[in-house]
């Protein structure tokens, strides 16, 4: 290895505009970080993105064109969790391709793994190029990291040169990554390493608010955006059918537009309003195998069902207890990941029939910042909060 130390007069620099994949979110050349809880839709908000990227219909530098987008999905088998949610999303499947396997041959041997920056960057490099992908998502980046991920030094070890690919290629690359548990700053919430928040360039932060179970997704950090938006949605269960006749669930992101509260505003909530029931309440859930719902803390604690679903959601928050999907909790060790697919292109993988005629609610993409299907500022919802004109997946109905 060698190492040159560069100059550069700055006379002779031309200055630039920044580019943006996502407006105000998703910055070209550079990497973002989206992080949330384990469990908080981080994946289903991304596959929004992944909708109106493919669509053409998200406001960017891109915003009537259709790009491409490759996925390294660490942990989201692909036939059973991507492509369902990606297509449910309105997403293009043609213009996807999934990066989540390497073929390994060694001494008449072979077998498939998982990518890492240290051994496959290259080859990843190879694939945004052949494929014309202007966005790399990367869930989580962690698993494609080799060394201790609360050292600076390791973090700036697999990251800088995925840095310096995306300015390279000119394209922007979103690393999935986790919260530590508790309260504390939004800007000290992601695990890990600060290094993960110095080497991005812009920051997404995702979290539940308690009071309605929506989603809450900041720009905590924008290096290049004069303005930092906030944005709601809440995450809607639709069966897919797969090839075999039977169906599988996933959440579908509904946007709701604007929203005046942070993710800082819902971390500094005190989780303590449990008082003295937190114990008890912390012990239930821990002894139903099967999950529960507000409607069974309230009976079992004599609580209305409305505070039994505040104290769940902050407990959850709080990094006590999981949400292992929209209403339902579980114990932390009740928690599963999967493990990585081969590598494919998403629009091969034949595991689905074709959809039903449901609503996509993302197919009809617009820009953060506007109600989904286009009638901003709208409080018409049907009762699992269908926008105006849109016909429900779950009801049937349209609203008024």
């Amino acid at each position: 290895m060698s190492r040159e130390l560069l100059r550069t007069s700055l006379a002779s620099v031309e200055i630039e505009r920044q580019g943006w994949l996502v407006r105000d979110q998703i910055p070209l050349d550079v990497i973002t970080i989206l992080a949330g809880m384990a469990g908080i839709a981080k994946s289903t908000i991304l596959a929004w993105y992944v909708a109106g990227l493919t669509q053409g219909t998200l406001h960017g530098d891109f915003y009537g064109t259709p790009v491409p987008v490759a996925i390294i999905a660490g942990e989201d088998d692909i036939s059973r969790m991507l492509v369902p949610r990606l297509k449910v999303a309105g997403a293009n499947l043609e213009l996807v391709t999934a990066l989540s396997g390497v073929h390994v041959v060694e001494e008449g041997e072979d077998w498939i793994t998982s990518p890492n920056l240290a051994d496959d960057l290259a080859a990843i490099r190879t694939a945004l190029v052949e494929t014309g992908a202007r966005l790399l998502i990367i869930d989580p980046i962690i698993s494609l990291m080799r060394g201790d991920s609360h050292r600076l030094e390791d973090v700036r070890r697999n990251l800088d040169p995925l840095a310096s690919m995306a300015a390279e290629l000119d394209i922007a690359i979103v690393c999935v990554a986790h919260f530590n548990k508790g309260g504390g700053q939004a800007s000290d919430k992601v695990s890990g390493s600060h290094a993960f928040r110095d080497i991005a360039r812009s920051m997404l932060l995702l979290a539940v608010d308690d009071e309605t179970d929506n989603r809450i997704l900041s720009v905590e950090k924008s290096n290049y955006s004069p303005v930092k938006p906030s944005i709601a949605f809440h995450v809607e269960s639709v069966d897919v059918p797969t090839r075999t006749g039977d169906t599988t669930t996933v959440g579908m992101a509904v946007m709701l537009g604007d929203s005046t509260l942070t993710v800082q505003d819902i971390l500094n909530r005190d989780v303590s309003v449990l008082g003295e029931r937190s114990s008890e309440l912390i012990d239930y859930v821990n002894r139903q195998p099967e999950g529960v719902r507000a409607e069974d803390v309230a009976a079992a604690l004599d609580i209305p069902v409305n505070q039994a679903r505040t104290y769940l959601s902050r407990a959850a928050s709080g990094g006590r207890i999981n949400r292992a999907e929209r209403g339902i909790y579980v114990a932390l060790r009740n928690t599963n990941a999967t493990s990585p697919d081969p590598v494919g292109s998403v629009a091969s993988v034949a595991n689905l029939s074709p959809l039903a005629p449901f609503a996509t609610h993302a197919t009809v993409a617009t820009a953060p910042g506007s109600v989904a299907n286009g009638v901003a500022g709208t409080e018409d919802y049907c009762e699992h909060g269908v926008t105006t004109g849109a016909r429900c997946s779950r009801c049937g109905g349209v609203a008024a």
